[in-house]
């Protein structure tokens, strides 16, 4: 391969190395936009609906009754589990806005609430 060759291979690489990053950069601003999006969103919502209905009394918290302790179904934990089942049953494709909207719920619980870790709780109810 002579120098000329040689110049223009690196030439035609170097276009390569420049054009893969222009395009994988608007792809991936796509996706965390939408992503963050639905975070923000998820998050809102989220937050309104514990306002409006959980602070009122007019939802209850979920509780699981087992003799001596009660597992309280936080939603950080329910909203893993439907990220979870969502993926299992379409294991190539989670629209990114879902995803996020998701993640949001789960960060409302954890990030506004004090006791988002106390899961498994003595059942002060229960006299056994």
């Amino acid at each position: 391969m002579s120098n000329s060759e040689y110049d223009a291979s690196l030439h035609k690489r170097s276009k390569v190395k420049m054009l893969l990053p222009a395009l994988v950069l608007p792809i991936a601003l796509h996706y965390s936009i939408r992503f963050t999006a639905g975070i923000i969103v998820g998050y809102v919502l989220c937050k309104i609906f514990c306002i409006v209905f959980l602070k009122t009394g007019k939802v209850d918290s979920i509780f699981l009754d087992y003799g001596k302790w009660k597992v309280h179904l936080h939603h950080w934990i329910m909203g893993i589990a439907v990220l979870g089942i969502i993926w299992a049953l379409d294991f190539f494709y989670l629209p990114t806005f879902l995803a996020g909207f998701i993640c949001g719920i789960i960060l409302q619980d954890i990030y506004d609430y004090n006791d988002w870790h106390q899961v498994i709780i003595k059942n002060e109810d229960n006299t056994k």
